[in-house]
């Protein structure tokens, strides 16, 4: 049996099931990847995750109690959050979909296990965060250079949709993507 050293950083954008559906033939995660409910996600199958941990997990505006609910099933307790506030390619303001308002960022919750602020060594890294927007879904490099200027200690991304540096990449389109890159 190989022993895998656990990750103390995890990164992760949970693939979201919504309860309603979006017209035309791109808009809706289940249009892209497989989603998942809430209770899979609160019974998914993590990587070792050591007893001191960061959880970087990315959440839906419409969906906050259940990331929540999502991250005190794996084991951590939510302590603060970063916000992406996404560009158009030409460097505008996107306006995004929503029922109420139009989203133009997205929210991701910073969450530790034990001592998971030892893990912390940089702490002049703002909350927000302007980039561009990719495919659908998918975060922009400059998150995950925040995480590795933010963070000390191995790391790894559940979901991934491609490889990264300084990250292990765990994800069923990880291969896809990397093949057709």
């Amino acid at each position: 049996m190989i022993k895998t050293r656990p990750f103390q950083i995890v990164a992760c954008d949970p693939p979201w099931r919504f309860g309603d559906t979006l017209p035309g033939p791109g808009r809706g995660a289940a249009k892209h990847y497989e989603t998942l409910t809430v209770d899979q996600l609160k019974a998914f199958a993590l990587p070792p995750i050591g007893g001191d941990a960061l959880l970087f997990l990315w959440r839906v505006a419409a969906m906050q109690q259940e990331a929540l609910d999502v991250i005190k099933a794996w084991g951590f307790t939510q302590k603060s959050e970063i916000v992406w506030v996404k560009k158009t390619v030409t460097g505008q303001r996107h306006m995004g979909m929503g029922r109420y308002v139009r989203f133009e960022h997205e929210t991701c919750l910073i969450a530790t296990r034990g001592r998971g602020i030892d893990l912390i060594r940089n702490h002049a890294i703002r909350s927000t965060f302007e980039a561009p927007m990719g495919p659908h879904s998918e975060k922009p490099d400059r998150f995950y250079e925040i995480v590795r200027e933010l963070t000390t200690g191995r790391r790894c991304e559940m979901f991934a949709r491609r490889r990264r540096a300084g990250f292990v990449s765990f994800g069923d389109q990880v291969e896809e993507r990397t093949a057709a890159e």
